[in-house]
C-alpha cells in the first residue's frame, strides 16, 4: 500500500523475488510526498546505519536504469559541508566514520573548497568536508521507475485505488479491501502510504510515534555569471540545505525539525510556498553564496514530513502478524529507498528481520534504544533531519 518510492521499491524486489505482488494507490505513483521531494542523493549521515543505507542506495541509483530498465535521471553534482572553528573537533569525528564506512569523502581547506565551488563564501568555515559521489535524482521518475519494473517483473499496479481497510482474522492479515472492488487476498500486507500510514496503522492497534513537520522548497534561477552549477551544500549555520535543479536553477530548503514547526494534520490544504518563505531563503542562501542575492524566484512548493523521535524510520513488523510498516522516514525515504527496499522485502520473503534494518523495529522508542549518531555535528545541534 502506497505508490511512493519506498512502496514502489519494496515491489520491485519482491517481484524480484519471484512473489505476486499488487502494489496499491489512491492516486498515481509518486503523488504523495515522494513528488515533493527534494531528492537529494548523500551519504553525510552521523551514524553508521544511516551511512550504511545511504552508500548502498547510492549505488543502486547509480546503476539504476541497469538495475530496472527504466531511467532516474540520477545527476552526480559532489557534497559541500563546512565547519566552524568549535566544530572541528565534531567535524573530523564525523569525517572519520564516513570514511571507515568506504565514503569517498575528503577535508577541504577553505581555500581548496573555493577552487572547487568559485560563488562559495567559506570564509567562516575551519574546514569542509567534500563527498565527490553526492548528486541527486528525479523522485517521480524513480518511484515511477521502480514501480513500471516491478510490472515487467509481474507485479500489478492499481492507481486511483483507495484502501477501504486492512482486513484481518484471529490475529493474522487476510486481505486488503477496496471500494467496489471486494478483497485482494493476502497473507502479507506492506504498509507504506507515507503520511497516511499512522492513520491507516491505527484501527489495527498500532501506534507509530510520528509528528508532522511542514517542509518548504524555493526554485531559485541563478544570475548571469554564477558559473557552473553548484555542488549539493548543507549549511548547518544559516540551516539551509541547496542542491542544482537542472542547468540553471538552485532548489533549496530548510534543514531543521523543530518542534515548532510540528503540524496538525498529514497534508496540505495548499502546498504553495508562500513568498516570504521564498525571500527568507534566498536571503540564507545568499549570505553562502552571495550572488544568490540577485537571483529570481520561479516557484517552490511545501509539503509534510513523518518524523519520528529520533529521526529515522520505523522499518519492521506491527500489529496483525503479516502486516509490515515502513513509516516516520523523516526525510530519508526517497535517498534511502533502494536499500529500504531491499531489506523490506526480504523480511516479509523469509519472516526474518535482517540485520540492516533491525535497528529500525518500532518498539526501539519504548526499549529506550533510538538510533543514536556516533559523531553528532555540530557538537551543539537542535532537531533537524539528520
Amino acid at each position: 500500500m502506497g505508490g511512493g518510492c519506498i512502496g514502489a521499491s519494496v515491489a520491485f524486489h519482491l517481484a524480484g523475488r519471484g512473489l505476486g505482488v499488487v502494489l496499491v494507490d489512491k492516486g498515481h505513483i509518486a503523488s504523495g510526498a515522494t513528488g515533493h521531494s527534494g531528492a537529494l542523493v548523500r551519504q553525510h549521515y552521523e551514524a553508521r546505519l544511516g551511512i550504511r543505507l545511504a552508500r548502498e542506495s547510492l549505488g543502486f541509483f547509480q546503476r539504476f536504469a541497469a538495475e530496472t530498465g527504466f531511467s532516474c535521471d540520477f545527476r552526480t553534482t559532489g557534497f559541500l559541508s563546512g565547519a566552524r572553528t568549535r566544530d572541528v573537533p565534531a567535524f573530523d569525528a564525523l569525517l572519520g566514520l564516513m570514511q571507515q564506512e568506504g565514503v569517498r569523502a575528503v577535508r577541504l581547506t577553505p581555500g581548496e573548497a573555493t577552487s572547487a565551488e568559485p560563488s562559495l563564501d567559506a570564509s567562516d568555515y575551519e574546514a569542509l568536508v567534500y563527498d565527490p559521489d553526492a548528486g541527486y535524482a528525479d523522485p517521480i521518475a524513480t518511484a515511477t521507475g521502480f514501480a513500471r519494473a516491478a510490472e515487467r517483473r509481474g507485479a500489478t499496479v492499481l492507481e486511483g485505488r483507495p484502501v477501504r481497510s486492512i482486513v484481518t482474522k484471529h490475529k493474522d492479515v487476510t486481505g486488503v479491501r477496496l471500494p467496489g472492488a471486494g478483497l485482494i487476498e493476502t497473507e502479507r500486507v506492506v504498509l507504506a502510504a507515507g503520511n497516511w500510514t499512522a492513520a491507516l496503522a491505527r484501527p489495527l492497534g498500532v501506534r507509530l510515534p510520528i509528528r508532522f513537520v511542514r517542509g518548504d522548497v524555493a526554485i531559485l534561477r541563478r544570475p548571469i555569471g554564477f558559473g557552473p552549477p553548484p555542488k549539493i551544500h548543507f549549511d548547518f549555520y544559516g540551516n539551509t540545505y541547496s542542491r542544482p535543479d537542472a542547468d540553471k536553477d538552485t532548489l533549496a530548503g530548510y534543514m531543521d525539525t523543530s518542534p515548532r514547526k510540528t503540524i496538525a494534520r498529514h497534508e496540505l490544504a495548499d502546498d504553495s510556498v508562500p513568498a516570504r518563505t521564498v525571500r527568507d531563503l534566498r536571503s540564507r542562501l545568499s549570505k553562502r553564496f552571495p550572488s544568490m542575492e540577485r537571483s529570481q524566484p520561479r516557484g517552490g512548493w511545501s509539503g509534510v514530513y513523518d518524523v519520528t523521535p529520533d529521526a529515522y524510520p520505523i522499518v519492521d513488523a506491527a500489529g496483525p502478524r503479516g502486516l509490515f510498516v515502513a513509516a516516520g522516514l523523516s526525510g530519508h525515504g526517497f535517498k534511502l529507498s533502494p536499500a529500504l527496499g531491499r531489506l523490506l522485502a526480504e523480511y516479509v520473503a523469509t519472516d526474518r528481520t535482517p540485520e540492516g534494518i533491525a535497528p529500525l523495529r518500532t518498539s526501539r522508542f519504548q526499549e529506550r534504544a533510538p538510533v543514536r549518531p556516533e559523531a553528532p555535528f555540530p557538537a551543539r545541534r537542535g532537531d533537524r533531519l539528520p
